[in-house]
């Protein structure tokens, strides 16, 4: 396989850096090439809107969770929750202190009535967990597509060359070179936009998941401490 630099000085310096070759493409390579930027593009916007909404969530969520833990056993706490709106364990709690208000029933028992609250603060932190995952499904799609988009960009560039060498009856350095390196353009392209959307995807789902997971825990420990609230009274 002959070096980068051999290839270029063989096409005699007609386009001889990557933006000429991207520039002197055909129309097809030039649209696989846009619809791989824009891929990359919003993929990395996700990425950063993502990674930040999760860090304040995160933030809040421990402000929260001591400030709550201070709290009397019986305390309402939607004045706590409304000072905290970015917290999802507090748009959990929201939730549980709604439900818990309205089971005035005195036929609920005790284990039903806390079987409604635990419902209800199940489907918020599912609500709020969809809010969370919003666009994230589209770094999966961008790993998973993306390269085989940079491919179908290759197997073209490649046919065009083949096509160069019987149209022009000669398998030359010079005829092949610039077609296979615009071929090759797409491959990286087609890689450098999923690299990272699947890194980012496995990274923001592992941290909605340590999300999810501390706000089932807490779901739990607000039941305890409104049946040990219960207890004392």
């Amino acid at each position: 396989m002959l070096p980068a630099t051999l290839v270029l000085q063989a096409m005699g310096g007609i386009r001889a850096s990557v933006p000429a070759l991207i520039a002197s493409s055909g129309l097809f390579a030039k649209i696989i090439l846009a619809v791989l930027l824009i891929m990359s593009v919003y993929s990395w916007a996700v990425i950063v809107n993502r990674l930040g909404l999760f860090s304040r969530v995160e933030k809040a969520d421990k402000g929260f969770l001591g400030a709550f833990r201070r709290l009397p056993p019986t305390a309402d706490c939607r004045l706590l929750c409304e000072q905290h709106p970015q917290s999802m364990l507090a748009w959990v709690a929201l939730a549980g202190q709604r439900s818990l208000e309205q089971q005035t029933s005195p036929d609920l028992s005790p284990a039903l009535r806390y079987e409604v609250i635990q419902r209800a603060m199940d489907r918020a932190a599912g609500e709020r967990a969809a809010q969370l995952e919003r666009h994230v499904g589209f770094l999966a799609t961008t790993g998973s597509v993306s390269p085989f988009i940079g491919l179908m960009g290759t197997v073209w560039g490649v046919m065009t060359s083949f096509l160069n060498i019987g149209a022009q009856g000669s398998a030359s350095l010079v005829v092949v070179a610039p077609g296979i390196a615009e071929a090759l353009i797409a491959t990286v392209a087609g890689l450098a936009a999923a690299i990272p959307a699947v890194v980012g995807y496995n990274h923001l789902i592992g941290r909605l998941r340590e999300i999810t997971n501390q706000t089932g825990q807490f779901s739990v420990e607000f039941l305890d401490r409104r049946l040990e609230g219960r207890r004392a009274s």
